[in-house]
């Protein structure tokens, strides 16, 4: 039995029992995400300073140790082997660099209240599943200012690596 829960302009999921599936949209078409869920969440937009400190963070040093994190750990490294990530870019996340056509998300970003904390990552493919959830994110919050707050419902995937693969 699938239960429509919550319909917004850009973005609906449905629940299962078994899971959560995202529909964002990609160059006007419906992208569906499997194990992305959708939180409601308080996003109060921070100072063009507060974010940029957290970003020159990510950009120095966090991204770098996440993704080493990812195959330093022999679970996580199936995982990415599941994901279809090659042997060639699994010796550039060594390095700190992410997979070609890859990227490392804030599952909730830094110009709200994310942080830099490893359980705040996802390292996601980057065409359609960033770039379809990314859309939402950038429909839901434009024309915000810092300072303001808005309940809005957002889209998370479920897992640190997505899609995760079979």
């Amino acid at each position: 039995m699938v239960m429509l829960i919550k319909k917004l302009p850009y973005q609906y999921t449905k629940s299962t029992v078994d899971e959560d599936v995202f529909i964002g949209k990609l160059y006007g078409k419906d992208v569906t995400l499997k194990d992305v869920k959708v939180e409601d969440i308080n996003y109060s937009k921070r100072t063009k300073e507060e974010f940029e400190v957290l970003r020159r963070k990510f950009d120095s040093s966090v991204r770098k140790e996440f993704l080493k994190s990812l195959v330093n750990d022999p679970v996580k490294l199936a995982e990415l082997k599941n994901a279809g990530i090659s042997d060639a870019d699994i010796e550039l996340m060594k390095i700190g660099k992410p997979p070609i056509g890859w990227q490392v998300h804030h599952n909730l970003p830094l110009d709200d209240g994310g942080t830099n904390d490893f359980e705040n990552l996802t390292l996601i493919q980057n065409h359609p599943y960033h770039k379809a959830i990314t859309n939402t994110q950038r429909t839901l919050t434009k024309g915000l200012q810092p300072g303001d707050s808005v309940d809005i419902s957002w889209p998370i995937p479920k897992h640190n690596i997505y899609p995760k693969g079979e």
